[in-house]
């Protein structure tokens, strides 16, 4: 096989996957209105495997405020390859001002959609000197 076609068959799959995220987080969207969608993880990456899955952030106020139960709010049997990530906006807030590494991965990952306008407050936080 050609590098070429391993590359374009490598590219094909990243769309694939960016694609399922991108429906995963319209259901999601429908149920809990404006959120904050990220893909961090092999898949931002690039260097996933066939038995990879595909990490996503989910960030919305309307989430519980127990950890535990966010889950339930965000799982989806028609998306048995994502495995969601559920934060509040003041989680995110929180983590970014500790400098969290899934902050750094939320920022340079691939975001599907940002209803809450939360990732530029995020970058600002994590980049703001500490004393």
């Amino acid at each position: 096989m050609a590098q070429t076609e391993v590359i374009q068959r490598r590219i094909q799959e990243r769309n694939r996957r960016i694609k399922q995220a991108e429906s995963y987080a319209e259901e999601i969207t429908k149920r809990l209105g404006p959120i904050t969608a990220v893909i961090i993880g092999s898949t931002s990456r690039g260097d996933f495997n066939a038995w990879s899955d595909i990490d996503v952030v989910i960030i919305s106020p309307k989430l519980p405020e127990n950890p535990l139960r966010r889950i339930d709010a965000i799982s989806s049997t028609s998306y048995p390859d994502i495995e969601p990530i559920p934060l509040r906006p003041q989680d995110a807030e929180r983590l970014a001002r500790k400098k969290a590494p899934v902050i750094t991965e939320i920022i340079q990952g691939i975001i599907l959609r940002d209803d809450l306008s939360i990732i530029p407050k995020l970058k600002k936080i994590y980049h703001e000197k500490t004393h």
